[in-house]
């Protein structure tokens, strides 16, 4: 889980004591759900490039050498081939390697375990940073390498929007009352 996911689940729980009636309490968890959606809406510009790194990168370990896993195409290892590719083969030839990667918004249309992104190339020299980037992304002209202009936001948008659903305002509607969170619409199948 993203550790900005967490961190919104420990902070709001501890809100739901918080106000007289119902009604304020959803009010107080809504105060935490809108300060994280603030965060993504605005591209973490509040944030260190660093933070915002470690609350959106996801981590995940491969219990397995690389090739055990054939064919099968997950984010830990789309993420572990491209390591391969700019660290070299010997670096995930051995199990239990440590994935941090984010969701870039390109290529548009893939999906989510092939734009998978290493969070070790933003650490790279700059021409490998571009050179990789650029074919990851699928993007030759691409021009701007910055971790929160390669992000794909709307993905985790809709991470953090489905947990304040099944948190927040899925409960407030069962228990008829108003969306705490109008940010956040209900499911379709909800109404």
């Amino acid at each position: 889980e993203l550790k900005l996911i967490k961190i919104f689940q420990s902070q709001i729980f501890s809100k739901f004591t918080e106000g007289k009636t119902t009604e304020e309490c959803y009010n107080c968890v809504a105060s935490i759900a809108n300060h994280w959606l603030d965060v993504i809406d605005t591209r973490g510009e509040a944030l260190e490039e660093e933070e915002l790194v470690g609350l959106l990168s996801s981590s995940s370990n491969m219990s397995r050498n690389i090739n055990e896993y054939s064919a099968k195409k997950t984010l830990a290892i789309g993420t572990a081939k491209r390591l391969a590719e700019f660290l070299g083969a010997e670096m995930i030839k051995d199990k239990g390697l440590a994935c941090q990667f984010i969701v870039s918004k390109k290529p548009i249309g893939l999906n989510v375990t092939e734009r998978a992104i290493p969070i070790a190339i933003f650490s790279a020299e700059l021409d490998i940073k571009k050179h990789y980037l650029r074919k990851w992304c699928k993007d030759p002209t691409m021009t701007d390498f910055s971790f929160r202009s390669i992000l794909d936001w709307d993905y985790y948008r809709e991470r953090l929007s489905s947990v304040i659903q099944k948190i927040i305002t899925i409960p407030a509607y069962l228990q008829e009352i108003e969306n705490p969170v109008p940010r956040v619409s209900y499911p379709d199948w909800l109404l």
